[in-house]
């Protein structure tokens, strides 16, 4: 997620955009039409306000860093705290499928995540388990029963969940192409939601390393049995590319809409990318490195609506023009462009100074040229909320900052909450010279409703395809409803025959395996997932 650095990747531009059209799984679905579809006014005592908390430095490791951290959320008027409890396939919380992590800072009995649901909802404060989805290693000490022992790049056969580069390399990724990888991940969160109360999860590094990424062995082999092709795809191929993203893409639906039928009203977030400038236009979305390099079509998936919230971040610094600009873009595009769900803003503070980020909070909370806001933003990061507290830049790389020299300034943090809700004043360490901020959250707000979680009005279904003429993988499903005229839904399965359709109007539906003669009638209630269960061939 926190990695800010971009590839240098190949220009070309998209082309074949009719088989890609015919290779994605989300638009085979047919959900509702939600072009350019925007948030209802939200109220001024109603945003999003939070920081994103990391695992790699102090935050929520011990029980006074929780107290700490709450009491800091507090005097900043932020109403949630988006922590890191999967960092790479290890847990601060007690997880039944994945080990408890090995960092020395927490306490031998200490559940962190525990301790911050109780402190933080009794201040009134919402918790979001910020959860890496793909990436599971870092470093070479693993726990025992760790994921990438027994399906890293080692393992034989179809035991191999690892994603490779074109060049065969390993580099700490599990696959969204391989669909035992997608079950486990999948099963992760499941696992959290069950033993927590939390108020929402959230994938992060829910994408490809880059567009060379991707080429785990059975990732390959059902590209080409889905499109009927043999080799090993160009990383540019326009329909290899696709069939990646609708791979990302089908994670996410899948967590979606199980999650659903465990814990209706948990919200389902996305840290999302958006590194380099942002889109002017909606043609220049497929051009914006999400899209093109690490494959990760977020704004396919609020269209969708598979996801609840995207906080896209948007980690540019603010001294440099072109970065201020690229900021503006995205924050623009992102309030046109929620499609009934909502995003928050994800300022990169750790890169600026204080004055810096406030007003970028500013900017985004402002209306958009159409009048559109956002949902309110997420701050990275709690543990470094400025650029004098940026322990990257402890090792070198500050040359480029325009005050010198850089000192590394630890209680700055408190400055900046401080900031966040209150006139306030601070000597810059690098130039003396004294700065003045206004606050950007001087009241208490409240976190913005989410209606189609707290109020649904539609149903979901989800099912396996057990046996299938061929293979399941893949498979087409056409959805109809007989109760009234609608639009067709066609559906398509996963990797292991799962399929799974949000947004349904209550009724009585028809749903049929393509090229087959099973279908079944589905009852939709609102506010529930049915499960389908097709008897076996």
């Amino acid at each position: 997620m926190r990695n800010t650095k971009t590839f240098f990747l190949s220009s070309l531009f998209l082309i074949g955009l009719t088989i890609s059209f015919l290779l994605a799984p989300g638009w085979f679905s047919n959900f509702p039409s939600r072009a350019n579809a925007t948030m209802p006014p939200q109220t001024q005592t109603a945003e999003f306000r939070a920081f994103w908390v990391d695992a790699f430095n102090p935050g929520f490791k011990t029980p006074q860093e929780v107290t700490k951290l709450i009491a800091d959320a507090q005097r900043a008027n932020a109403n949630a705290i988006v922590a890191q409890v999967r960092r790479r396939g290890d847990a601060f919380y007690t997880s039944a499928i994945e080990p408890r992590t090995l960092d020395p800072n927490v306490p031998a009995g200490f559940d962190p995540l525990q301790d911050l649901i109780d402190k933080a909802h009794a201040a009134g404060i919402e918790v979001h388990a910020w959860m890496v989805t793909l990436p599971v290693v870092s470093g070479t000490k693993l726990p025992a029963g760790h994921v990438w022992q027994q399906h890293g790049p080692s393992a034989p056969g179809s035991d191999n969940w690892a994603m490779l580069t074109y060049g065969g390399e390993a580099q700490g990724y599990l696959d969204p192409g391989h669909p035992d990888a997608v079950d486990y991940t999948v099963s992760v969160y499941l696992d959290l939601l069950k033993r927590y109360d939390v108020d929402g999860v959230q994938l992060d590094y829910v994408r490809y390393g880059g567009p060379t990424w991707g080429y785990n062995p059975t990732a390959i082999a059902r590209f080409n049995q889905q499109t009927g092709r043999s080799g090993k795809p160009a990383p540019t191929d326009p329909a290899w590319m696709q069939w990646r993203r609708d791979q990302v893409t089908n994670l996410v639906r899948k967590l979606y809409v199980e999650s659903l039928a465990i814990k209706p009203r948990v919200k389902i977030t996305a840290a999302t990318i958006a590194w380099g400038d942002g889109p002017t236009n909606d043609a220049a979305w497929y051009q914006t490195q999400p899209y093109k390099e690490v494959l990760q079509d977020w704004r396919a998936w609020l269209e969708e609506g598979i996801v609840d919230m995207a906080m896209p971040m948007t980690y540019q610094r603010e001294y440099k023009r072109s970065q201020k600009l690229a900021y503006d873009n995205w924050i623009e595009y992102a309030k046109d462009h929620q499609y009934n769900r909502q995003i928050a803003i994800g300022p990169g503070n750790y890169l600026n100074y204080i004055e810096d980020t406030l007003g970028q909070i500013r900017r985004a909370e402002q209306p958009s040229a159409k009048g559109n806001h956002v949902a309110g933003t997420v701050l990275y990061s709690y543990a470094s909320s400025n650029v004098y507290t940026n322990v990257e830049l402890r090792s070198g790389g500050s040359g480029d900052l325009p005050r010198q020299p850089w000192k590394y300034v630890p209680q700055s943090n408190d400055l900046f909450y401080t900031a966040l809700s209150q006139p306030s004043q601070y000597v810059d360490a690098a130039t003396g010279k004294t700065y003045e901020t206004q606050p950007v959250w001087a009241t208490a707000a409240a976190v913005p409703d989410m209606p189609w979680k707290s109020q649904p009005t539609t149903g979901a279904i989800a099912g396996n395809l057990q046996r299938c003429a061929q293979t399941c993988d893949g498979a087409s499903l056409t959805l109809q409803s007989i109760d009234a005229a609608a639009r067709v839904r066609q559906l398509r399965a996963d990797g292991k025959g799962w399929f799974g359709a949000i947004e349904l109007s209550p009724g009585t539906y028809q749903l049929k395996v393509d090229g087959s003669q099973i279908q079944q009638t589905v009852n939709v209630l609102a506010g529930e997932v049915t499960k389908v269960n097709f008897a076996p061939l």
